[in-house]
């Protein structure tokens, strides 16, 4: 249904996975021969790579998670009826009047499209960051892509674990104004398979 999908992060997404794709053929038409193929947390090469092989590895891990999320965010996080989602209070939630369920799961979705874009920006960011390591090793470029890199994991941890706090405030309040309970919603909330909103 269109009125949950978040068609903005949607759209946003196919182009910038385009734009990933583009970014991962240029970085390897330029890469040399002998490339990071692991780095610490610190930005520290640990180990070199030669051929496209690990290069490839990266761009398809990539593009399975970006993937299966995308899909996730377009056919399966746009039912109010599910019972895939684990949301807060989730028993109690089912509960509600569907029309008042839809402002939930439209928020769920977008928070799905952020944290794809997160995923994509993960990924670019890697491969810059290793590109700049084999070519410009003592260059501040390095540990500059190596901070906003781990910047962008910081954030993937952090705001899903905020939206979900926020989330579980806005449902309550759904909850409390149609004067359902919540004594019986915790006992399905961790039996979910979605898990797309975390």
């Amino acid at each position: 249904p269109m009125d949950t999908l978040h068609t903005a992060t949607f759209r946003l997404n196919s182009i910038l996975y385009v734009a990933f794709l583009g970014l991962a053929w240029g970085l390897w038409e330029r890469m040399p021969d002998r490339y990071p193929g692991h780095m610490s947390l610190g930005g520290e090469v640990t180990r070199w790579a030669e051929g496209p092989g690990e290069w490839i590895l990266l761009v398809a891990l990539c593009s399975i998670t970006f993937g299966k999320m995308h899909l996730f965010q377009r056919f399966v996080v746009v039912d109010p009826d599910t019972q895939l989602l684990n949301v807060p209070h989730k028993k109690a939630f089912q509960r509600l009047p569907r029309e008042r369920r839809i402002p939930v799961i439209r928020r769920a979705n977008r928070m799905l499209g952020f944290l794809n874009s997160g995923t994509l920006a993960t990924f670019a960011l890697l491969m810059t960051l290793v590109y700049l390591a084999a070519t410009h090793p003592g260059s501040i470029t390095v540990p500059l892509a190596n901070g906003a890199l781990i910047l962008v994991l910081v954030l993937l941890v952090v705001i899903p674990v905020a939206e979900a706090l926020a989330m579980g405030r806005m449902i309550r309040r759904k909850l409390e104004e149609e004067g359902i309970p919540l004594t019986d919603s915790t006992e399905g909330d961790g039996h979910s398979h979605g898990g797309s909103t975390r």
